[in-house]
């Protein structure tokens, strides 16, 4: 959720388009480096709805390849702006991913492109339940707490306001955390994702944002990055 400005909104209430920009490892990539970019959100794993799911959001990012270096599973985020050529606004966070592959290829013109593909911080969910030491079961709330502490982000604050029921959870032994957020996920007839500010949150199937929370201009057209809407 991201809550816009009276500038950005004073913006696309006339003539304007899109800028991008990436954060790769600390350096700033803007689009007269970026080929293109395409993030991937789903709230399904499958094509129907469906409840359970701890779903890993996706990046893909091609550009001229810079000339600092790249750490293996750097941290990248995307970032939107709306311009009219005189005034910009600020730079709407898309998402905080770690780099999962790599490749380099050579265009047209013979420069060096390179093609990143990246997933959020859902993939560590796949580790094993952290060792505790407190006393089981252990309240619903403190447990996606505890993961999220152990996996370093957030949660968002959404979630804890789905998140009423007081299930006990017991001794998850042997069990992945994204085995038990989906056990959690599933309580609450919901999914996990990833926002764009790189927190968990619990999205229920009867709780989809409604179409007016996606960004759209001055004639309600929906406005993409990426090929994706953005999500306010």
């Amino acid at each position: 959720m991201y809550d816009t400005s009276l500038l950005y909104r004073q913006i696309i209430a006339d003539e304007h388009w899109f800028e991008t920009m990436v954060e790769i490892a600390g350096n700033v990539v803007d689009q007269t480096q970026i080929m293109s970019v395409s993030a991937d959100y789903r709230m399904f794993s499958e094509s129907q709805p469906a409840v359970g799911g701890c779903l890993a959001g996706e990046l893909s990012v091609s550009l001229l390849a810079p000339s600092f270096t790249i750490p293996r599973m750097a941290f990248v985020e995307p970032f939107v702006r709306v311009t009219d050529g005189t005034q910009y606004s600020e730079w709407i966070p898309q998402g905080k991913f770690y780099i999962d592959t790599r490749e380099t290829t050579n265009n047209d013109d013979d420069l060096p492109i390179l093609s990143l593909h990246c997933y959020d911080a859902m993939l560590k969910t796949e580790a094993d339940y952290p060792s505790t030491t407190h006393t089981w079961p252990y309240a619903d709330t403190d447990v996606v707490q505890e993961i999220a502490s152990t996996i370093g982000v957030g949660v968002d604050v959404r979630t804890w306001d789905l998140m009423t029921n007081g299930y006990e959870i017991s001794l998850p032994a042997g069990y992945s955390m994204r085995e038990v957020l989906s056990n959690i996920a599933g309580m609450y007839a919901g999914n996990w994702i990833m926002n764009y500010d790189g927190e968990l949150l619990l999205v229920a199937v009867n709780g989809i944002p409604p179409e007016t929370n996606y960004l759209v201009d001055n004639i309600g057209d929906a406005i993409t990055f990426g090929g994706d809407r953005i999500l306010v």
